[in-house]
């Protein structure tokens, strides 16, 4: 029956044409992330394009490895040697060579040296030669005050010592421009596919209302019973299906263009004071898989409304409002901890891992992004049973 439901949905025209819709969508995304990316030959001319991506890496893999202090003092050398020669007026050729192999190198510099403020490059002009080799210690310094500032109980001070423990330094380098640009693709990708796939459960429950069969449905041996039941499943099994094959269709052909160079370096190199202790690849599947967990609340919510109202436009709104609208409600609002968990942080990990935000609950203390996705998956589950009971009711009158 499962699969009688699944062929309703996939024959209804506009459902098809929303599949299609939401993979030129990922083919285009890919294509966008590749070009995004500019790498500068040794001639000075810049290049974007599908092949960009591969030679900027090759080109920073200059300085893979771990960031030892010689390395560190190594490239503020260079900067300040190549600054006083043409200040910030850089010939391209010269960038090409020399800044544009070590800057991911330098943005880590800045982010420590830049602790409670934005990136501020000026700090690392300052920075004399001899306390290069001194970053280490400066962030182990920097990581003193945010324990403090970000530490307000015991137990989440110790929490959060004991994170940053784990931060093994010298950090591993090689360049992830492929994965921190597709994390940013992903994330606004996740944000469409949970739209998309709520408009394509919102008419499991409201079609036989339309057709005029559910008297028909009710009426046979298993309609109210094993019907609705299947009718669930079938919509949670088509929300994993649609959004998983979505998904990584978007991350194979985004990688295959751009290669996976720097999955293994540590988000600190990106955030230098991140308490979670994640490389490349970890935040990037967290951060789809956050995405899942949202389609899968949107999904269990869209059939929920549809299952009481029969209206398929009113319980899309529920997901829009959720996750498109909440987000802009909670930038006027003064309910600014109410919003951290709020299901639109789902599909914003991306900004969520930048921040130490912890909550202690009965004494256990528990990081932002972990807490929500398993908040969210126990309120799906608890809310399954309603569904089969709001829609089952029907068939009872």
């Amino acid at each position: 029956m499962i699969r009688h439901e699944m062929k309703l949905l996939l024959s209804n025209r506009m459902n098809k044409i929303l599949l299609i819709f939401l993979f030129a969508i990922a083919v285009s995304f890919s294509i966008f992330a590749a070009w995004s990316i500019s790498f500068v030959d040794n001639n000075g001319n810049t290049h974007n394009g599908i092949f960009a991506p591969r030679k900027l890496s090759e080109k920073k893999s200059k300085y893979a490895g771990k960031l030892n202090p010689d390395v560190l003092e190594d490239v503020i050398k260079k900067d300040k040697k190549i600054k006083a020669i043409y200040k910030n007026q850089i010939p391209e050729k010269i960038y090409a060579t020399n800044t544009q192999e070590y800057m991911d190198i330098k943005d880590f510099m800045v982010s420590t040296l830049s602790y409670g403020s934005e990136m501020d490059y000026e700090k690392f002009d300052f920075l004399e030669v001899s306390k290069a080799k001194n970053i280490y210690h400066i962030r182990k310094e920097n990581i003193k005050k945010l324990v403090k500032e970000y530490g307000v109980t015991e137990k989440k001070m110790k929490y959060l010592k004991e994170k940053f423990s784990k931060n093994k330094t010298p950090f591993y380098y090689e360049p992830a421009d492929s994965w921190i640009t597709m994390c940013l693709y992903a994330t606004t990708y996740s944000l469409i596919l949970i739209i998309g796939i709520s408009f394509f459960v919102s008419g499991i429950f409201t079609e036989d209302f339309k057709l005029k069969a559910d008297s028909i449905f009710f009426s046979t041996k298993l309609g109210k019973n094993k019907g609705v039941k299947i009718k669930i499943g079938t919509g949670l099994l088509m929300t994993t299906i649609i959004y998983w094959a979505l998904m990584l269709s978007l991350c194979i052909i985004s990688f295959t263009i751009m290669g996976v160079s720097g999955a293994k370096s540590p988000i600190q190199l990106e955030y230098s004071y991140c308490i979670y202790n994640y490389t490349f690849f970890e935040r990037y599947l967290l951060i789809i898989i956050g995405g899942y967990f949202g389609s899968i609340f949107a999904s269990v919510l869209t059939m929920l409304t549809s299952a009481k109202t029969h209206s398929s436009l009113l319980s899309l709104c529920i997901p829009i409002i959720l996750f498109v609208v909440s987000p802009f409600i909670g930038r006027v609002l003064p309910f600014e901890n109410l919003f951290k968990i709020t299901p639109d942080q789902l599909v914003n990990i991306y900004n969520c891992i930048k921040l130490p935000i912890l909550y202690e609950i009965f004494g256990h203390v528990f990081m932002q992004i972990p807490m929500i996705i398993i908040l969210y998956l126990l309120i799906s589950i608890i809310l399954i049973p309603f569904i089969y009971f709001t829609f089952r009711k029907y068939g009872q009158k």
